[in-house]
């Protein structure tokens, strides 16, 4: 896991990581507390990145592909942010002749995912339809909306027959004709889903284009090159105006930072909205159980009652999002557009370090700690490190490292 903020105002973006990567599943985990999540893009140009999720790009680490377009592009100048980001893309989607193994290994790894659940629908349902259903109601991937069935299959011949072959390993005689007929259909659309696995890697980019005044984020995220296609899509963005002065961003594990900021955790404003909504729904139903005179008058009170108790908790969450402004949201807007670059730093690096210490405090694995690397990006200054975990020619000593 990995806890990643950006803090934008009018002068200049913080941008702040943590260090810790964890590699393997089961019982083969092991955990770094020195990793590189935070680079700069271009040595002339006022632009950073940090990357979260899946730190390899079909197989190849993005701390290669990153380095690699600074070389190359570095000095090349684009006029927005979201420019950068086109650009930076386009240099990974060719930056390997990826092979045939390379795709389908990404495809293998977002599908993969879901086989405890492939393999559920099988031994409950004896059937994937259920599970195909659910998937269908997913959005479908915005780069891979074109890619049909047949070309889908065409492309990887070999997954279908490496899917068989485990579900037939995992569930024996219970992988009849039927489920045999569904896995290809399932397979697709699991591919072309735009969902959260993973083999999904997130890219930050942040900084000012050659036209912009003020700085400007996007946020975009990542399966690979399937079927020749390069499948990226936008996150999110921020783009900072005379209206819009400030910008909080989180990324990866997102909560305690919204926590901070919004003043309440966004999972317990979910779990109490819907306890409100139930409990509302459940005392109408009582009334309408009691008062209503025939099956059709509670049929039709029942409906009415789940569009008012819906109703109810709209208005309800209305007046929840107008405290949250005035009450959090607003004074640290106000407070962050006016603040300093270095002390935007201290407040990236602080929020950061707040995620580390209530994922130390939880049960489970600590996913977020290790050293907070800090920058901060200005108009004319560029790229400026405020904090750093020691690089490599630093512990190699002079002459013996790369430059980072």
């Amino acid at each position: 896991m990995t806890a990643e903020v950006a803090l934008l105002n009018k002068q200049a973006v913080a941008l702040a990581a943590d260090s810790k990567a964890t590699f393997g599943s089961g019982m083969s985990i092991k955990t770094y507390d020195s990793v590189d999540k935070l680079f700069e893009l271009s040595r002339s140009h006022p632009v950073g990145v940090m990357i979260y999720g899946n730190a390899e790009f079909m197989r190849v680490p993005w701390e290669v592909i990153i380095k690699e377009f600074r070389e190359k592009h570095g000095d090349e100048a684009h006029a927005t942010v979201e420019g950068w980001g086109e650009a930076f893309f386009a240099f990974a989607g060719q930056f390997e002749n990826f092979s045939l193994r390379d795709s389908e290994l990404a495809v293998f790894t977002k599908t993969a995912s879901f086989l405890r659940a492939i393999e559920a629908s099988a031994l409950v349902n004896r059937s994937l339809e259920p599970l195909i259903s659910d998937v269908e109601a997913r959005t479908v991937h915005p780069a891979l909306g074109d890619l049909t069935e047949n070309e889908f299959l065409k492309s990887f011949p070999d997954l279908l027959e490496r899917y068989d072959s485990l579900l037939h390993s995992r569930i024996g005689d219970r992988m009849n004709s039927d489920i045999r007929q569904q896995l290809p259909r399932l397979l697709h659309r699991l591919a072309v889903a735009d969902i959260e696995t993973v083999a999904r890697s997130g890219i930050v980019i942040a900084g000012f284009g050659d036209s912009e005044t003020f700085p400007a984020l996007i946020n975009l995220e990542t399966d690979g090159v399937i079927a020749g296609r390069l499948a990226v899509s936008p996150r999110s963005d921020s783009q900072i105006t005379v209206d819009h002065p400030a910008d909080v961003l989180p990324f990866a594990v997102r909560n305690v930072m919204i926590s901070m900021v919004h003043g309440v955790d966004p999972s317990f404003l979910d779990y109490s909205l819907t306890v409100f909504r139930d409990l509302i729904r459940a005392n109408g139903d009582r009334l309408i159980n009691q008062f209503a005179k025939s099956e059709q008058e509670r049929s039709k009170l029942a409906a009415e009652n789940s569009v008012m108790s819906d109703g109810f908790i709209r208005v309800f969450l209305d007046y929840l999002r107008d405290y949250i402004q005035d009450m959090h949201l607003g004074p640290f807007a106000s407070t962050l557009q006016g603040m300093p670059p270095d002390e935007m730093a201290w407040l990236a690096e602080s929020l950061v370090h707040l995620t580390s210490v209530k994922m130390r405090m939880s049960l489970g694995p600590e996913g977020v700690g290790g050293p907070v690397d800090t920058a901060v990006i200005t108009k004319r200054e560029g790229f400026k490190w405020v904090k750093r975990k020691a690089p490599i020619e630093a512990l190699t000593g002079p002459g013996k490292g790369g430059s980072e």
